[in-house]
């Protein structure tokens, strides 16, 4: 049951990052495009390092199972 829910919000996760690249484009760059905001976000070093280990936490939790 809980593999389902988990799925799901994966598969939620995905639509709205997918609604957000349409949104994105649709407007013509009046919101930013994801891959924009995650340069932004991931300019300083410690970001980057924090953005790293949590996706390695995530994959080894979720996916390594």
């Amino acid at each position: 049951m809980s593999r389902h829910i988990l799925l799901g919000c994966w598969a939620a996760i995905a639509v709205a990052a997918c609604a957000c690249e349409v949104a994105a484009v649709a407007t013509g760059g009046r919101i930013r495009r994801l891959v924009g905001l995650m340069a932004t976000l991931t300019r300083r070093d410690r970001v980057l390092v924090v953005a790293f280990v949590g996706w390695m936490w995530l994959g080894w939790h979720f996916f390594a199972r």
